[in-house]
């Protein structure tokens, strides 16, 4: 062994996750915790708040701002169509930004290789490059044409990294169904990582007194806060324990929070007196291992037909009430084919009642399948991590 290779530095990997609700950075922790155990060296790109909880989750990481196009879904489910088609040349030209921003930096940091969420601009033409999504099915909403001429258009973009990870089983049932399961696949290699979630399964937790529901919300706002504002006016008639989890981790600067917990935690109580309910606790954001400490407690989670929370939720047996982000027609499909697959049933935002849900949900026939918790993702990781490692000796 030459003196050059004992001392080979350890490969520099960048994961970027998308920043559109919290969970494309959500489910590139439990990368960022692989790639870390094998030898990787890992910096991360992302900006707004999934910047924040990456920064949280790890501090002592190098954590990059990337390029970014501001999101803000309307506030009509009918005008949500029409807004996305206004945003598709700020999507073409943000793709633009991220071809010639990811140039830079590799060379700056020395990156041996990307991980990128969602993230279509981040192919490097020499480096090797992943992308991480589980939407090789689009679904625009707008019909089987277009879902069509959408697809096309994205594997374009796709096929200009050297593999796809799809964070679902390969085997049916799956977890996103047509999403991830497509009757046309891209031209670069596919991997069905299995599911990749931050969260452990806990032990049973204590019987507690009264029903404990946890609310987790999430994704772009006006809808974010719409739904919190139909969750707190209807809490008051609600009898048991509420656990608001507002998923607005705190924007920091120089890793310093802007706001101190205490003024967090006066805000969020007045927030619950506003609305005239005793019986909650809210929070802004809770981390994975605040999370994972709260779950074995809890009894229902209300929450998005999201796919990161889907697959976080479900593998750990949580009883499920979905909400689809209305206008959102991924979300719409995912909702509704959990609920076909007695995953998880789903109600409409606009007709939403927290006691109907709740009635419902104790009476649905919730099914668990066994395989969410199996998956080829470390050995897939592991060797991908060898590739980068051989190909760093071959250019030595």
């Amino acid at each position: 062994m030459t003196a050059m290779q004992h001392f080979a530095r350890p490969p520099v990997v960048l994961v970027a996750p998308l920043n559109w609700g919290l969970g494309h950075a959500t489910r590139c922790i439990p990368l960022i915790y692989g790639l870390q155990a094998l030898g990787c060296e890992v910096l991360t790109a992302s900006d707004g708040a999934s910047r924040s909880l990456l920064v949280e989750e790890f501090p002592l990481l190098t954590h990059l701002s990337s390029p970014h196009t501001p999101v803000r879904y309307s506030s009509s489910k009918w005008l949500f169509g029409w807004a996305m088609l206004k945003l598709m040349p700020r999507f073409w030209w943000q793709i633009k930004k991220e071809q010639k921003w990811i140039v830079a930096i590799a060379n700056k940091y020395h990156i041996d290789a990307i991980v990128a969420d969602n993230r279509y601009g981040l192919a490097h033409p020499t480096i090797p490059s992943v992308i991480i999504t589980h939407q090789l099915g689009v679904r625009t909403g707008y019909g089987r044409y277009t879902d069509s001429m959408m697809q096309k258009l994205i594997y374009r973009y796709i096929d200009r990294f050297k593999q796809v990870w799809v964070p679902d089983v390969k085997e049916e049932p799956s977890l996103a169904g047509a999403l991830s399961h497509p009757l046309t696949l891209p031209k670069v290699p596919v991997q069905y990582m299995g599911v990749l979630n931050r969260l452990s399964k806990g032990q049973p937790a204590a019987a507690t007194t009264g029903q404990q529901v946890l609310v987790l919300l999430s994704g772009p706002e006006p809808q974010r806060t719409l739904l919190e504002k139909i969750i707190l006016e209807q809490a008051a008639s609600f009898t048991g324990q509420l656990i608001l989890v507002r998923g607005l981790p705190a924007t920091r600067t120089d890793a310093v929070e802007k706001n101190s917990t205490e003024q967090q935690q006066y805000a969020n109580q007045a927030l619950a007196h506003l609305y005239g309910v005793s019986r909650i606790r809210i929070f802004d954001h809770l981390s994975a291992g605040e999370l994972q400490s709260l779950l074995p407690s809890i009894e229902y989670v209300i929450c998005r037909s999201g796919y990161t929370t889907l697959m976080e939720m479900i593998p750990l047996h949580k009883k499920l009430v979905l909400i689809a982000t209305p206008g959102q027609p991924e979300q719409t499909y995912l909702a509704s084919y959990a609920d076909s697959q007695h995953y998880a049933p789903q109600f409409s935002q606009e007709k939403f009642s927290l006691v109907h849900a709740l009635s419902t949900a104790s009476q649905y026939p919730y099914r668990f399948p066994s395989h969410f918790n199996e998956g080829p993702g470390p050995s897939v990781l592991a060797k991908w991590v060898e590739q980068i490692k051989e190909t760093q000796k071959g250019s030595q």
